[in-house]
């Protein structure tokens, strides 16, 4: 059910503002409502948003494709290129939600940029996310998945937990298939996807209908008419087109029809009284039931018309001043007072609003919100930008033909990005959209829009009809209203990135107990994480001279003071041969500034500085920028050790051993998402019209379910409880110091590198909690044997565990100076943490595999913070070849894009024409052209909206 936000203004912020002297053209509002709308307008113009679009070279690709995009970033209210950032983060995720790569590009003064993904032969095939996002866009939409107060105890504190556990909406988000490599080079015949191995057997979910209803306005309320949207689904997401009735216990009353007009959604209107209302509907021979919303006594009810807003009130408090916003992309559009009646129906006619996603709002002067309801307008001004294509292309090219395409904008932007591909192998997709079509649509509503051409493809009432049903089932408030309507919010966490910075604080160090030779036997039996509270008289090891305390080489009393160690004792998790159970506390930030100190590798030696920290800890390193990577190195230390601590010193003799203790703990603020959201039915499912791909049912890798279509073949797989593990094929594979620095800077590892808790902390940094309140089991192996696990195994059935080394040699090979990689193997999947899983107390639900450097070699490590630092992404240029001199033998040229140009620049009068050359086949082609001009007009090539 769908429920109106309720919104109470604090009486400092409405006491905050004075009323200003009334204008002879603006009526004179009650002092709580011209409060509101002086902070909505300030909110407008101090908190815009930004959106990102990105423009493909081709609708999909295969394993060993490079992907070409070019990313748009455009102020949410008028679409001008952002004057905000410049700096965007464009991530490449795989089906599971494993981050593959992140780029960052310099975005710049006129809104884009652009780059490329090369797609390694070593992904698997499948639906992969391509996510963007600038840091300020990270200050809206923000939520914490669910987590509860055990697993805040894998974390340094419980700040650092809310951090890691936070997920945005309103990221840019496109699903792309990636198909696997073709058997011969050039063949496109077959689209093929392998999935990655797992170990249990997936039924499939049972059939099952599913609807959700949403009053318009928010409340479903007695004794007046209600229109209600609904949307039917069956058990994948899929929509369902059955027709239903809305009825109550009595048998007496009158059915209302409930029919899907689109999608399976629709309305119907019923005026709710003492009775609770149901729903029936009917399919594939079974009756489903199902309760409305309860209806509320007091409320109001609002219906939209074209251009009138009519509410049905019942029970209203009298006395009180009513308001009326309209909002449009975060920017306040309109604002009025309300005579809304005790009980009764007032209609209010709307202004001409923008062309886009509206919000209106109906509120009391104290700011609880009544009512709220999105509405889609056009005025047809974004009509008529357009790129047009010359119309005497050709149906077919020939091999290696030389071809020209000119185009016309209709509105003369600096550059616009053009891509012409070959359609033999192009991609049908739910996402038919274009630039025009996210940014007025799909970016402003929650999940994704299936088929978005469809709803401006034509404006007759059908058209509009439909448009008006996606306002109501996926409205979502992007543009929070108690968001806007709060000065509070304006103080935003983060600040539009103008140059490359590394941001952190420091904390205390804390005492980690070294690894005895005599445990390492142990480990293979089960080993844990724990949290008890330390007693009062327990030592702190690490703790030398009058500056012990400020270090914070542990102190008693932040440990049992700390909120989550102070309400019982002894944590859940806990576990044989716990040897660190004071860490999982919540310790806090430096009682005393320290002096920090950061080092970059640049062209010609090493730029260092140096800087004394504030408020408690926190640092800001501005760093020049540079393309590919660098290395920088930071360390902390106290003021008084200033001379012998610097990194140029020759007395600080410990810089190169990881298990030394630093002085403190330095980390990095990472901002990233740590999350992956799921897919709906339509972004991995091609339209019913398309035959289904094709997936390799006979492989062991992807046998999943009980049954498959295999080339219009019924393939049945054999069920079987579990597999063993497929140590060819890890579901996640990573470099062993970068994946360390990623669980050090979220806060799951302390400073120091502790391998007793190395392979748990890699799993909670990868899967978190997989929403789930239980621990999950964790394994570990190096060359081929177990040597760790924080589970009590079955050993009889166990897997082969470390037998042929001592654990002398054993702890020489624990050092992170001898680990290359870290590969994981799971049937986790981050992007589906709320998948059915079925666990096994005696097994690992995560294997962590150890790889180590050939022939005993090693790396440098360092007992401070070390990083392989990554600067901007600078794109490759794209392949063009020139068979003007000379036409292969070989057909060899297999190019699925046959021409890219991101940054296009049309002459004076807007023309422009692409010249290249045809691959080795012979090709029909398809132009798709995109861009925004420097006053916000979106030009694209199609569809054209219709008036």
């Amino acid at each position: 059910m769908k429920i109106a936000t309720h919104l109470i203004l604090s009486f400092v912020i409405i006491c905050g503002f004075s009323a200003p002297a009334s204008a002879e053209d603006t009526p004179t509002l009650p002092y709580g409502l011209e409060t509101i709308r002086q902070t909505l307008e300030k909110s407008s113009a101090e908190t815009i948003q930004e959106k990102v679009y990105i423009h493909t070279d081709n609708t999909c690709y295969f394993v060993g494709d490079t992907l070409w995009y070019k990313a748009y970033v455009v102020r949410a209210d008028n679409f001008k290129p952002t004057d905000m950032s410049r700096i965007l983060y464009v991530e490449l995720l795989t089906p599971d939600g494993f981050l593959v790569e992140r780029q960052n590009i310099i975005v710049s003064d006129k809104g884009f940029s652009c780059g490329n993904f090369t797609l390694k032969d070593s992904l698997y095939s499948g639906y992969y996310e391509l996510r963007a996002y600038t840091r300020w866009m990270l200050n809206f939409n923000a939520y914490e998945r669910r987590f509860s107060k055990n697993d805040s105890y894998f974390f340094y504190n419980k700040a650092m937990a809310k951090d890691y556990f936070r997920a945005w909406d309103g990221l840019y988000s496109r699903v792309i298939p990636i198909y696997s490599k073709p058997d011969q080079a050039g063949d496109f015949t077959y689209k093929r996807m392998y999935q990655r191995p797992h170990q249990r057997i997936r039924k499939a979910r049972p059939e099952k209908l599913h609807v959700s209803f949403y009053p318009e306005g928010g409340h479903l309320v007695k004794g007046v008419e209600n229109r209600v949207a609904f949307e039917i689904t069956d058990q994948e997401g899929a929509a369902v087109n059955v027709k239903g009735f809305i009825y109550t216990k009595n048998k007496d009353t009158e059915r209302i029809s409930a029919t899907p007009r689109h999608m399976g959604r629709g309305t119907f209107n019923v005026t709710p009284g003492d009775e609770r209302l149901y729903a029936s509907f009917t399919w594939r021979g079974k009756e489903y039931t199902f309760r409305l919303p309860e209806a509320e006594k007091s409320g109001v009810a609002m219906k939209m018309n074209g251009k009138k807003v009519t509410v049905n009130a019942a029970e209203m408090e009298q006395g009180t001043n009513y308001g009326l916003s309209v909002t449009c992309r975060g920017a306040l559009k309109h604002f009025q007072q309300v005579a809304v009646p005790h009980t009764g129906s007032i209609t209010i006619d709307m202004p001409d609003l923008p062309t886009g996603v509206n919000d209106i709002t109906l509120f009391t002067d104290y700011g609880r919100i009544v009512a709220d309801r999105l509405f889609f307008v056009n005025n047809n001004d974004y009509d008529g930008h357009i790129i047009e294509i010359d119309s005497e292309m050709k149906k077919q090219y020939a091999p290696y033909e030389k071809i020209s395409i000119s185009m016309k904008c209709s509105d003369v932007p600096e550059t616009f990005s053009v891509a012409v591909r070959d359609t033999r192998t192009d991609e049908p997709s739910y996402n038919d959209g274009n630039i025009m079509t996210d940014l007025l649509l799909g970016s402003e509503l929650k999940g994704f829009v299936a088929n978005p051409a469809y709803y401006f493809e034509s404006g007759d009432e059908a058209h509009k009809e439909a448009l008006d049903l996606l306002m109501m089932v996926q409205g979502w408030r992007k543009y929070n209203w108690n968001e806007l309507a709060d000065t509070a919010y304006l103080n935003r966490r983060y600040t539009p990135e103008k140059t490359m910075t590394v941001e952190g604080c420091v904390y205390k160090m804390l005492s980690i107990n070294e690894i005895e030779l005599d445990e390492i036997a142990n480990w293979k039996f089960g080993t844990g994480y724990g949290g008890t509270k330390t007693d009062k008289d327990s030592e702190d090891i690490s703790a030398t001279g009058s500056e012990a305390d400020d270090r914070g080489l542990i102190s008693t009393d932040d440990i049992s003071t700390g909120t989550e160690a102070s309400d019982g004792g002894v944590i859940d998790f806990i576990s044989i041969n716990d040897a660190n159970s004071q860490l999982g506390v919540n310790h806090g930030n430096l009682r005393r500034e320290v002096l920090i100190e950061a080092e970059v590798a640049l062209e010609g030696g090493f730029a260092a500085s140096t800087q004394l920290t504030h408020n408690r800890g926190r640092f800001l390193f501005e760093i020049p920028p540079f393309y590919g990577t660098s290395i920088l190195n930071m360390k902390a230390y106290s003021e008084k050790d200033s001379v012998k601590k610097n990194m140029t010193s020759r007395a600080d003799k410990k810089i190169l051993d990881e298990s030394a203790y630093p002085d403190y703990f330095v980390k990095r603020d990472m901002i990233y998402p740590t999350s992956a959201n799921p897919y709906s039915y339509y972004q991995d499912h091609a339209p019913e019209y398309v035959l289904p791909t094709f997936t390799d049912t006979l492989s062991e890798l992807s046998m999943e379910n009980d049954e498959h279509l295999l080339q219009n073949v019924n393939v049945k797989g054999k069920r079987r409880g579990k597999r063993a593990i497929d140590y060819r094929k890890p579901a996640f594979m990573t470099d062993a110091y970068d994946i360390y620095n990623d669980i050090t800077d979220y806060g799951l590892s302390f400073g120091k590198v502790d391998m007793r808790q190395f392979p748990q902390q890699v799993c909670r940094f990868l899967f978190g909690n997989m929403n789930r309140y239980n621990r999950y089991n964790v394994a570990a192996r190096i060359d081929n044997y177990t040597y760790y696990r924080n589970f009590k195994p079955d050993m009889e059935n166990a897997e082969n565990t470390w037998n042929n080394k001592s654990s002398g040699e054993l702890m020489e090979i624990l050092k992170l100076k001898r680990l290359k990689d870290i590969k994981v193997f799971t049937d986790f999947e981050p992007r589906n943490a709320d998948s059915t899983m079925v666990t096994d107390e005696f097994s690992p639900d995560a294997t962590v595999e150890l790889v180590t450097f050939a022939d005993n070699a090693v790396q440098p490590t360092f007992r401070d913070r070390h990083y392989v630092l990554k600067g901007f992404n600078e794109a490759a240029g794209f392949y063009q070849p020139d068979y003007s001199t000379r036409v292969p033998q070989s057909p060899d040229d297999y190019r699925r894009t046959l021409y890219w140009n991101p940054n296009a620049r049309p002459d004076e009068n807007g023309k422009f024409t692409a010249t290249f050359y045809n691959n080795s086949k012979e090709t029909r082609i398809k132009v798709s052209a995109e861009g925004i001009s420097p006053d916000g007009t979106i030009i694209t090539t199609a569809p054209n909206y219709a008036k």
